[in-house]
């Protein structure tokens, strides 16, 4: 009987996640050793294991990482989740597995590159990392390049981190070359600790600096500037409201206010007779 599982694609074969991934030890130690500590969300640490074994990653061997990050959904709100991200040897491993990888080589340049200044288009010269891929079963590599002014990480006054600033030249690489495994061997969902603002220290282990936009954000306050929002423009209807759960509840007599309170984004839930509105 075969147990391999084989995610595939319309470029081929991306992983081969076969009968050897991490036995239930190795699970438990992966779970104590590899995530951040006083995780609590079951979910999310389930979801991380979940991409690294459909990938067969492994975290002991740091081909993915365990990384807790804040970002921001389509509504502002900041949430704090972990995050499975894939290093280079990640990206290599699932390249290799397919058995169509042909070789890669990364180069970093200056050059000319188009840039959006006060409204107008400008080519200046920027640090540009290039990277190519090949394919056994491809005449052409796959290209991708990337340009430092679009992808460093700065600090709340304007400064290039840590990393970016001690190691721009292997900080843009190692982003075009994610990029460039992943649209050879059409990987999608996987993304590397160079492209989100953490680092890979000398030692292999993730490193995130405290100076980055996202990592400086206090994920409370800014959702509660979020609820005062609401609660101005509700009090201009006479209304104000409650949040819990990552939901805003409108308190008040809503007679009368129902386009009002459609055009703010609140849907009425007749079963409770409420109006809600969901923030998270």
């Amino acid at each position: 009987m075969n147990n391999q599982m084989t995610v595939k694609n319309s470029s081929g074969n991306v992983a081969v996640a076969g009968e050897k991934w991490l036995n239930d030890q190795e699970i438990e130690f992966v779970k104590k050793q590899f995530f951040p500590p006083n995780t609590t969300d079951n979910m999310e640490v389930q979801y991380c294991l979940e991409v690294a074994k459909q990938f067969n990653l492994n975290p002991i061997t740091k081909q993915i990482y365990f990384v807790p990050r804040k970002t921001q959904d389509e509504n502002n709100v900041w949430h704090e989740k972990i995050e499975p991200l894939v290093g280079r040897d990640g990206f290599l491993a699932i390249a290799h597995r397919t058995g169509a990888f042909g070789g890669i080589e990364t180069i970093s340049v200056l050059k000319e590159v188009p840039t959006l200044d006060k409204g107008q288009w400008k080519m200046k010269k920027d640090l540009v990392g290039i990277c190519k891929v090949w394919r056994t079963d491809s005449e052409k590599p796959f290209v991708v390049e990337v340009a430092y002014s679009e992808y460093v990480q700065t600090k709340r006054n304007g400064e290039p981190t840590k990393f970016w600033m001690d190691k721009p030249d292997t900080m843009i690489k190692k982003v075009a070359e994610s990029q460039a495994l992943r649209k050879a061997f059409n990987i999608s969902g996987l993304y590397s600790p160079e492209e989100v603002g953490v680092g890979i220290d000398d030692r292999g282990n993730v490193a995130i600096d405290v100076e980055t936009v996202d990592a400086s954000i206090d994920v409370k306050a800014e959702n509660q500037k979020l609820v005062e929002n609401e609660m101005v423009a509700l009090t201009q209807l006479g209304l104000t409201c409650e949040f819990k759960d990552g939901f805003v509840k409108v308190v008040g007599k809503t007679y009368g206010k129902t386009e009002q309170l459609k055009t703010l984004g609140y849907t009425y839930h007749s079963s409770k007779q409420i109006w809600i509105k969901k923030l998270s």
